[in-house]
């Protein structure tokens, strides 16, 4: 008799463990599914920050609960990079710096496993670092930037024939500009002399913007309304290049600040000139109408091969340059926050700054 009980007990562990497995199975069937719909094509005209949106929350909630309810599956470190990839970083400098944190944490068990496939190691690596990039601002110290360059020259290293290689060492310039100008353009001359092309390329125009502080820019262009755009006839105005798309997460996040500066200081001397890394002219055209964006909009279909952004090396978006009353760039990286207090210095009679 004991032993009929014992074998009851066993066979509902079976049991348990196959309901087990099969749901696990289901689920991740679900994830793959939902996942499927993050690299759907964005239909021409709709835009692209609102059509992936709802389906990147749900393919994050289910991948972290995908990673809760089953933590021994074999599919877990696939789930977990789907939820880092998928975080949404349009919150408080510092809640989106809890959360990098958090992904540093969740990403460090799939990149130091030999087990896991290369391809997601690196993937997972490699997200990181963007999201890092993607947000500047929460890098703030000279330490914090030598630990990321360091990442990005050891990822570079594993795969330098990525086709994001060449804009991770020009940020890792970027970074090296912000805190130690001279190790910042060793670099690019050193990319100068790079055998792809490509790089090179890039190098000397991430060069080019590096002396283009205190100088007058060129920049003449028919917008999409058909109006004229030309800096020297903006001379007299502090003027903002705002290099965007409306596929930018982070420029359409930025986009309610920039407009109530526009509002603030409009009628006190100050414009806007956009230049639209978009490809679908529809998108842009329906976003700009839909947001009221009153400046005019450079615009060329070329995405990051636009003609400026080409030229002029910019290679992450937003983008933002400040001009002075003589024409002059003031600064190629002036992030949004800085925006009003730096335009409201410009504007004053004593400032210094806007005659160097």
């Amino acid at each position: 008799m004991r032993s009929l009980v014992v074998l009851c007990i066993f066979i509902r562990a079976l049991a348990s463990i196959s309901n087990a497995e099969d749901q696990s199975d289901v689920t991740w069937s679900q994830l793959q599914e939902l996942n499927d719909k993050t690299n759907e094509k964005v239909p021409i005209g709709a835009n692209a920050v609102e059509f992936y949106a709802g389906r990147e929350k749900a393919l994050h909630d289910a991948a972290a609960e995908f990673v809760k309810q089953f933590p021994n599956d074999s599919h877990k470190p696939q789930a977990m990079f789907w939820k880092i990839k998928t975080t949404d970083f349009s919150a408080s400098a510092e809640q989106r710096i809890a959360l990098l944190r958090q992904n540093e944490q969740d990403a460090r068990p799939i990149v130091d496993d030999a087990e896991s496939p290369a391809d997601l190691r690196f993937q997972t690596q490699r997200t990181i670092l963007t999201q890092w990039l993607d947000n500047p601002d929460l890098i703030t110290t000279p330490g914090q930037a030598t630990d990321i360059e360091e990442q990005i020259a050891d990822l570079v290293h594993k795969s330098p024939a990525d086709p994001r290689a060449i804009s991770f060492q020009l940020a890792r310039a970027d970074l090296m500009l912000r805190f130690d100008r001279e190790k910042g353009l060793a670099l690019l001359q050193e990319l100068i002399n790079a055998p792809d092309q490509n790089l090179a390329d890039a190098a000397k125009a991430r060069l080019l913007k590096t002396q283009m502080i205190g100088k007058p820019v060129d920049l003449q262009f028919t917008a999409v309304d058909g109006s004229p755009v030309d800096l020297r006839a903006l001379r007299g105005n502090i003027v903002l290049v705002d290099f965007w798309a409306s596929w930018c997460p982070d420029c359409i996040r930025e986009m309610p600040a920039v407009r109530r500066i526009y509002q603030k200081y409009k009628e006190k001397g100050f414009a806007i000139v956009g230049i639209s890394l978009d490809k679908d002219a529809q998108a842009l055209s329906s976003f700009v109408a839909k947001k009221l964006i009153p400046w005019p909009q450079y615009f060329d279909g070329r995405g990051w091969g636009n003609e400026f952004a080409t030229k002029y090396g910019v290679r992450a978006i937003p983008e933002m340059w400040l001009i002075n009353q003589r024409g002059d760039v003031v600064s190629t990286e002036i992030s949004v926050e800085q925006l009003d207090q730096r335009i409201d210095q410009l504007m004053s009679p004593g400032d210094q700054r806007s005659r160097n």
